[in-house]
């Protein structure tokens, strides 16, 4: 378990001694979509270490739900709620007067294989997934909505060496792949509208790519993918040249950053949720673990399933300025959380 690893239970403590305002969650009722994943995993024990909110920890598979949170079932401030954000019967839901005061909308298709496998799913989580959750919370009249957008919204930079949250890439829409960021990016359309129409209190967190102990050991990200050869001590697999160069992200430090903006953010607003203190390219982040396995880099072409999958973007660089100035600082570099990264799934895996 996540929760007994000492390296894991500092982070959590330290996300937990935030300076935040947490009063505002006194006594409130969260809908956490996405609970079981990479962020929502760390955001519940985070909420369930303060203990002053109770959690509706939403999913599809109650068997994911108990593998991590086994310690929190039976505990008054923790309720899985089998959900499926494409399929919810909004009626059903608010005939249930869960007393619901705030949604976090974190559930998504996130990696590669998935994109490919799953494309359909991939699109709708963030249109029809989003808009079933946005016409929840405007009945049941919620306080605020947090949707978990991406860096993918961006595309493909053009010639920027960094952008901040106005910037626009290019997204090819007559691809498979796009559906992912497109998604994302009706997905934050919506909640404008929502904003405009309803009035509705929205946020919008944009994660970089984000690592970290609690990611799914079988995901499919080039990150992912060399943290665990990491892990298991094996030579690193590239399978590109390892050029490009993007900003990532702790998962730790992607959940304080969703903090940040969920209890200090502006309703409207976007605000990216990156570690820009060193860009490193996916070579250079290869060689790094490799050596912390005392292993090597070898290059691999990647299969047909794994090649639809991948983004073909080369550069993407998050500027935090915004993030920052509501106080929110990231606790790791990428060095220092690939290190941790290994470390904690070695005890675990």
């Amino acid at each position: 378990m996540y929760i007994d690893n000492q390296l894991y239970i500092d982070d959590v403590d330290r996300l937990a001694a935030l300076e935040l305002p947490w009063s505002k969650l006194d006594g409130k009722k969260i809908l956490l979509t996405g609970a079981t994943g990479m962020i929502g995993t760390t955001l519940v024990d985070v909420l369930m270490k303060k203990g002053n909110v109770k959690i509706y920890a939403a999913g599809r598979k109650i068997k994911s739900a108990e593998e991590r949170f086994k310690n929190y079932f039976g505990d008054k401030n923790f309720e899985f709620l089998p959900l499926d954000v494409n399929a919810i019967d909004v009626d059903g839901l608010i005939d249930r007067k869960l007393g619901v005061d705030y949604i976090i909308h974190a559930a998504s298709n996130t990696h590669p294989v998935q994109y490919a496998t799953d494309p359909v799913g991939s699109i709708m989580s963030n249109i029809l997934g989003t808009y079933n959750l946005l016409e929840y919370g405007r009945r049941a009249s919620i306080e605020r909505f947090v949707f978990v957008s991406s860096v993918e919204i961006y595309g493909q930079a053009r010639g920027d060496d960094s952008f901040d949250e106005k910037y626009c890439g290019y997204i090819d829409c007559n691809t498979m792949r796009a559906g992912y960021p497109e998604g994302k990016r009706a997905g934050e359309a919506l909640c404008q509208a929502y904003i405009s129409k309803y009035k509705m209190d929205i946020v919008i967190p944009r994660l970089s790519r984000c690592y970290g102990p609690t990611m799914r050991l079988d995901d499919s990200k080039a990150m992912s993918q060399f943290l665990m050869n990491g892990v298991r001590r094996e030579d690193i697999v590239l399978k590109s040249e390892g050029l490009p160069q993007f900003s990532y992200c702790y998962s730790s430090d992607a959940v304080g950053g969703l903090l940040y903006a969920w209890l200090i953010g502006k309703c409207g607003e976007a605000y990216n949720v990156s570690d820009s203190s060193e860009i490193l390219s996916l070579r250079q982040i290869a060689e790094y673990i490799a050596g912390l396995a005392g292993k090597k880099v070898v290059f691999e072409i990647p299969d047909a399933v794994q090649s639809a999958g991948y983004s073909k973007v080369v550069k993407g660089v998050m500027l935090n300025d915004k993030l920052r100035a509501l106080g929110w600082t990231p606790h790791d570099d990428t060095r220092s959380g690939v290190k941790k990264t290994i470390e904690i799934l070695r005890g675990l895996v």
